[in-house]
């Protein structure tokens, strides 16, 4: 009996251990392994401002364009009236050091005095559109995984904002009229393929967040070193509701942030430089290393 219940417990003890083997969790963090193995730091989330709209304006169009048809008030020389600027949006940077245009759950910053002002009308009720771009100064050039007519490696300007880190989640502090429309985030990934992140409606009344998740079919890495491949915010976009009325609509933006995780790998040799082409890929890594350090402090 006692032979039996030895072998009995012997043949269990390798079973159970093939069980906690297979139903270990898979670790989660960087899929790039070094040598080392990640500690800890394996994924550093954090909250980082990306854009204040303290400096420079952003831009804005709108879709459908100038209709042919003439507005129906107009002055002697069959213009709009002063102040009703039909299809034509108005967008500047809004407030002062006295007059702040911040929500009070910012006014910890003091260094946060302007807001994105924006003003438009459309004459006709329907799909309207209004889509805020960012200052040509936040060019950006991305190298595709296609080649050009010359058979090269496809070089892409986009004017963007180019989000720190594996990016979870965005949101801008918006400040309503009512306007029966919603916002939504335009991001571009790395292969060049652009994804619509719908926020929600702006039709309410006073400073609210809106946020967007970031869903993780997104792609932002890849298995080798650097590993972080940005997204690109390259327009905010107000869409009219099939309800939404032809009234002048006013709305502010702040404080576009994202939720990021800003980790990313280093290892033992990671200075080591194939050519000049690596050297100046790896230089970039760097300088991206050193934004994230600078996001992280507070810079703007």
């Amino acid at each position: 009996m006692r032979n039996i219940t030895k072998i009995t417990i012997l043949a269990i003890i390798p079973l159970l251990f093939s069980m906690v083997v297979f139903a270990a969790p898979a670790k989660s963090g960087s899929t790039l392994k070094t040598a080392n193995g990640d500690d800890t730091d394996g994924m550093e989330i954090r909250s980082l401002q990306v854009e204040g709209f303290e400096v420079e304006p952003w831009t804005a169009t709108v879709s459908p364009g100038d209709p042919e048809a003439i507005p129906a008030v107009v002055d002697q020389q069959g213009v709009p009236m002063q102040g009703e600027k039909w299809n034509s949006p108005e967008v500047g940077l809004k407030g002062t050091t006295q007059q702040k245009c911040r929500p009070q759950n910012l006014a910890y910053d003091e260094t946060n005095n302007k807001c994105l002002g924006l003003r438009f009308k459309f004459i006709y009720p329907g799909n309207n559109v209004v889509a805020l771009i960012p200052p040509a100064s936040k060019k950006i050039y991305r190298v595709l995984d296609e080649l050009d007519h010359n058979n090269k490696p496809k070089v892409q300007e986009v004017y963007g904002l180019k989000l720190p880190g594996k990016v979870k989640a965005i949101s801008v502090w918006v400040l309503g009229r009512g306007s029966d429309y919603t916002l939504e985030a335009w991001v571009q990934d790395w292969k060049g393929s652009t994804h619509v992140l719908k926020m929600g409606s702006v039709n309410f009344v006073g400073w609210r967040p809106l946020t967007a998740r970031v869903p993780e079919n997104i792609p932002q890495d890849i298995d080798t070193y650097p590993q972080t491949k940005n997204l690109v915010l390259t327009k905010l976009v107000l869409r009219s509701k099939p309800t939404a009325n032809t009234e002048k609509v006013v709305i502010f933006f702040d404080a576009i942030k994202v939720l990021t995780d800003v980790y990313d790998v280093f290892f033992d040799g990671a200075d080591v430089d194939f050519d000049e082409q690596d050297k100046k890929e790896k230089a970039e890594a760097k300088e991206y290393a050193k934004q994230l350090k600078k996001y992280s402090e507070g810079g703007k």
